[in-house]
């Protein structure tokens, strides 16, 4: 069985190292990735995670502008696939695209399906407080990750893992699932369940803003956004001490404190020591225990106290003007 790797972020890395090694029932013909793009301040441009994999690797990386057109279908086509393996791979495909190998084509999901449908599932599993994830291999069809399910992989979550700590292990998950299911599909074996569609959540792309943290929300909530938000866009607040200047930050790691806070507001600071401080949320407290000034390098929370002194009634804000 001939399969083509359509792939182009961090989380399709394991199932590219993973088709490279080959088995007895498939063999990579072909990585597809998507173009360089500018990266950085000098905006140069930049290879994904994916072609800069496969060229360590010693494969060629297929980059077209788009996989759509007639005429890179055309040039798919010709190269014969039996199956299309997608994993993070930043294009919709079409139905001409979708259509071309014998065995179809199937998806890589980070998410039990059909929880998360969309472009950002870790990031809300963490935000929906889940207590366990996993991964999905699907048939590619019309519609928003909505095609069968041939298999899934569930794994814990763990209380203080970021998005980009579970995304790793789910990726190295994603990659055991695709070995386990090829033979399958290369046997005609594979079976596939229709998904529920009265189950469905989505999982829509991040935007900046929503890494401002409100702190009416429960420290529970409050903690889920700082891990679910790192490593993009991070949780952020703005620090308004009483002496010297108010500053955004960052927060990057923090966890939850005591249940029975009284007598401040939520984002007023409630406790400090020399290694973290608290800060109260409309149900208990978030200890902060790794930060970030804008601009600046991260940190842990006892260097950041040390040279931005932090007392007992400094508070944050929606803003850097003191009445917000």
């Amino acid at each position: 069985m001939k399969v083509a790797l359509l792939a182009s972020g961090p989380f399709a890395v394991p199932a590219l190292d993973a088709l490279h090694s080959g088995g007895p029932d498939f063999e990579l013909c072909d990585v597809i990735s998507r173009p360089d793009r500018p990266a950085g301040r000098g905006r140069k441009l930049r290879s994904n995670p994916v072609k800069t994999r496969a060229l360590e690797l010693g494969r060629d990386c297929w980059t077209p502008g788009s996989v759509n057109t007639p005429e890179l279908c055309e040039e798919l086509a010709a190269r014969e696939p039996d199956a299309l393996i997608v994993a993070d791979y930043g294009e919709i495909l079409r139905e001409e695209v979708l259509s071309i190998p014998p065995l179809g084509s199937f998806n890589l999901h980070a998410s039990i399906l059909p929880a998360y449908r969309g472009a950002a599932p870790v990031v809300h599993a963490l935000l929906g407080g889940e207590a366990q994830t996993g991964v999905s291999f699907f048939r590619i069809e019309r519609g928003l990750d909505s095609g069968p399910v041939l298999a899934c992989s569930v794994t814990p979550i763990e209380p203080m893992e970021t998005a980009g700590e579970l995304e790793r292990r789910l990726a190295e998950l994603s990659a055991e699932l695709l070995l386990s299911q090829l033979p399958l599909l290369a046997e005609g074996e594979a079976v596939e369940r229709v998904q529920d569609e009265s189950r469905v959540t989505l999982a829509p792309k991040l935007k900046k803003a929503d890494g401002l943290i409100d702190w009416n929300q429960p420290a529970a909530a409050v903690h889920d956004l700082v891990r679910g938000m790192n490593p993009w866009p991070l949780a952020h607040g703005f620090f308004l001490p009483s002496q010297g200047k108010a500053k955004r930050v960052n927060i990057l790691r923090s966890a939850p404190g005591e249940e029975g806070v009284s007598g401040v507001e939520p984002g007023e600071v409630c406790g400090v020591d020399d290694e973290s401080f608290s800060v109260a949320c409309s149900v208990g407290a978030i200890r902060v225990l790794e930060l970030q000034r804008e601009g600046k390098p991260a940190m842990d929370t006892a260097s950041f106290i040390r040279g931005n002194p932090v007392a007992r009634g400094d508070r944050f804000g929606a803003s850097l003007e003191a009445g917000a």
